[in-house]
């Protein structure tokens, strides 16, 4: 996985990720490919680094590694120390969580499984989501039950950010104003608007230019909100939106996403 060259795990996807973020995953998957050996059933990177849609010093790694048995507390110690040292030397994202469980977890945890199913690459390993299916744990289905059942929690997210607080969805925002406002964007258009599809049952995929599409054709009344968000994806700098900014404009555009779920 060196630069933006594909790379293939046993039994993964091939994947082209973005420079700079590949040596980021390159590094991970190494270290922790040498610490766990046989123990390491399958490694995912999640979220925007996984779309190939990051930005440097905006987007997280979201990393998921899971092994054949709860990993012990010199292993949580070495994957704190990994966290700081990836940080450190290759900073080119906002924040590194490397999320180590046991399989075991993974069958308790029928959301995750959605996330490793549908907004996921997996590295190395197994299809962990198809094991667990043969053995009687389901995945949720991205449809109008799973959008619905989310809307407490985005609803508590809204309020967060309008007040200027931690998103719970959320790491902590950059401090650079442009990239806490793509970071947001991120959030409240490209992944609430994907769940929005899924009510109505258009939901295509999670990369940005495919909810784009859908909401485009979906609700064409909130072009001014897709078109700033288009562009603040592309180049957050350009567009000099600050936070509060964003949310005070697209706060009507979420409660009617809410709402539209909550109906259908």
């Amino acid at each position: 996985m060196k630069n933006d060259r594909p790379r293939r795990g046993s039994g993964s996807r091939t994947c082209k990720f973005q420079p700079g973020f590949a040596d980021l995953l390159s590094a991970a998957d190494t270290a922790c490919a040498d610490r766990f050996g046989s123990r390491l059933l399958a490694a995912y990177v999640a979220g925007s680094v996984a779309l190939g849609e990051a930005w440097p010093g905006a987007s997280d790694l979201d990393w998921f590694a899971f092994l054949r048995a709860e990993p012990t507390a010199a292993d949580r110690a070495w994957r704190r120390r990994l966290q700081r040292r990836l940080a450190a030397s290759i900073p080119v994202v906002s924040a590194v969580h490397l999320n180590i469980f046991p399989l075991t977890r993974l069958a308790r945890e029928p959301f995750w499984r959605f996330i490793l199913r549908h907004n996921a690459v997996r590295l190395r390993g197994t299809d962990l989501v198809a094991r667990l299916a043969r053995a009687g744990s389901r995945t949720p289905r991205p449809n109008r039950a799973l959008a619905k059942h989310r809307l407490p929690f985005v609803r508590q997210c809204l309020a967060e950010a309008l007040a200027g607080r931690r998103v719970p969805a959320l790491a902590d925002l950059p401090g650079n104003p442009a990239l806490a406002t793509r970071k947001l964007v991120r959030n409240f258009v490209f992944v609430e608007g994907a769940h929005l599809l899924m009510a109505l049952g258009t939901f295509q995929s999670f990369r940005a230019a495919a909810v784009l599409q859908g909401l485009r054709h979906a609700a064409p009344q909130w072009r001014p909100v897709y078109d700033m968000a288009e562009r603040t994806l592309a180049d957050p700098h350009s567009v000099k939106v600050g936070p509060q900014e964003f949310m005070l404009t697209a706060h009507p555009f979420v409660e009617w996403m809410l709402a539209t779920i909550a109906r259908s």
